[in-house]
């Protein structure tokens, strides 16, 4: 009776494990978010480097300007500055994943703090590709808003 019980704890302890660590995609995406987000509250630049490829890109669009601007720079530029600058914090509000074959859209509402104080709210649309089993963001795209942030298309 024993062994059998035994062997029952087992099975359902293994079970168990298996289920936690077989994240889906969409779950390692938005860990990986969060973990880009991390990274520029720590100004960790290994964490930065270990969230994007070294290509990205990212675009920003600037809609409290009139005209509202584009302009874009390199993620290694942002590696490079990353030390300096005050304290800021990303919050992302919610996350619509898009996953397909190895190529994944992530659209995430956000906020932004400077100094602890409110700066800025918007839209984060990163674009990831796997490779070799991991997932690496290739590019993002930002919205800067400066009013009617509580409008932000969020689900909760």
């Amino acid at each position: 009776m024993k062994n059998l019980l035994l062997i029952l704890l087992l099975i359902v302890s293994f079970g168990s494990y298996a289920q936690q660590t077989d994240n889906t995609d969409e779950e390692q995406i938005k860990a990986l978010v969060n973990q880009f987000f991390e990274a520029l509250e720590k100004k960790d630049t290994v964490l930065l480097k270990n969230t994007t490829m070294a290509e990205a890109q990212i675009w920003v669009r600037r809609t409290h300007e009139t005209p509202a601007s584009a302009t874009m720079r390199f993620v290694e530029n942002d590696i490079q500055r990353l030390h300096g600058g005050r304290p800021v914090k990303e919050i992302g509000l919610d996350f619509d994943i898009n996953v397909h074959n190895g190529v994944a859209a992530a659209w995430v509402p956000y906020e932004f703090w400077v100094e602890g104080e409110f700066s800025h709210c918007g839209i984060d649309i990163f674009t990831l590709f796997e490779i070799d089993d991991v997932w690496k963001i290739v590019s993002i795209a930002y919205s800067i808003e400066k009013e009617n942030c509580d409008q932000l298309p969020v689900t909760r």
